[in-house]
């Protein structure tokens, strides 16, 4: 699983990514261990095969893609629809660029400023891949930060609009129109990928914790996001992968309503291997981070 596969932006000191040298150099390493997808999903049935994945549809995914389609790899592109609609950035997306400008210290102050509290009490509940992470972080920065991350992930859901008075305190209208231009693919973008013969998914549209939304709230979220990607590559769409993942974050509801919608593989986040009788609902997939040059990067 990846997301952000880049180069070091000065103005964003502090942004989480892999540096698109080091997914190069984990490439060939995983390259020598293992065979890579090349027919499509059906070689998740064959064994000791390995499945490169991109979360939210970002501008430097197409270059992956080519990339693997110079190399002949079927890799997979999980696409999140609000940024097609809206123009506008996922609330998770607002504060990764928070967390990429600031250092804790600012952001707690900026809580303070907008007088924005959160009991601590089941601040883990639904993220809980945050609290491993707490566990083995022993920076105290980002111990710091982790915690902030999951506090405001938690408001998120609840109140997006806190974010965005949060973001627009950070990035003036024009800086946001700026990076907005180079940070989601376009529908351009999109099906340039099809054309490389990459797998495409849908990753919901709002990028929300689906196991929490309502039920009239929930079919909407899906909808949008299977039938915006349906009509970019003129084809059904049977991929999907849960925003945020881990087995708390969705539900038997929200698998019930993707089988109605013709998804036929849903994945999620954890470390462990796919085998022939494994739920094709709850797909798991290994961080990049959990392989060698796969750490993130640090000026």
């Amino acid at each position: 699983m990846y997301h952000y596969v880049r180069k070091f932006n000065k103005e964003l000191p502090f942004f989480n990514f892999l540096h698109e040298r080091d997914f190069y150099k984990q490439f060939n390493f995983l390259k020598k261990r293992y065979s890579f997808f090349k027919n499509g999903i059906e070689d998740l049935k064959k064994s000791n095969k390995i499945l490169l994945s991109f979360d939210d549809g970002l501008k430097e995914h197409l270059k992956v893609g080519k990339f693997l389609k110079k190399n002949k790899i079927k890799g997979i592109f999980f696409i999140s629809s609000y940024p097609l609609i809206k123009k506008d950035f996922l609330t998770i997306h607002k504060l990764h660029l928070i967390f990429g400008k600031y250092n804790s210290n600012f952001i707690t102050d900026l809580l303070k400023k907008f007088k924005i509290y959160y009991n601590e009490k089941n601040l883990f509940k639904v993220f809980k891949k945050q609290k491993k992470f707490l566990k083995k972080e022993k920076n105290i920065e980002n111990q710091k930060k982790i915690k902030l991350k999951t506090i405001l992930n938690n408001i998120a859901q609840e109140n997006p609009k806190i974010i965005n008075k949060l973001f627009n305190e950070c990035f003036s209208k024009v800086k946001q129109k700026k990076i907005f231009k180079n940070f989601y693919m376009s529908s351009k973008d999109i099906k340039k990928l099809n054309e490389y013969g990459m797998l495409i998914g849908a990753h919901g549209n709002e990028h929300l914790v689906l196991s929490q939304l309502k039920n009239k709230d929930l079919v909407k979220d899906l909808n949008l996001s299977i039938i915006s990607v349906k009509r970019i590559i003129r084809k059904n769409i049977t991929l999907f992968c849960y925003p945020y993942g881990g087995s708390e974050v969705f539900n038997e509801k929200v698998v019930k309503l993707l089988k109605e919608k013709g998804i036929k593989y849903a994945f999620n986040v954890e470390s462990k291997n796919y085998f022939k009788n494994s739920d094709n609902f709850a797909i798991p997939r290994f961080d990049c981070n959990e392989f060698k040059h796969g750490e993130l990067f640090s000026k």
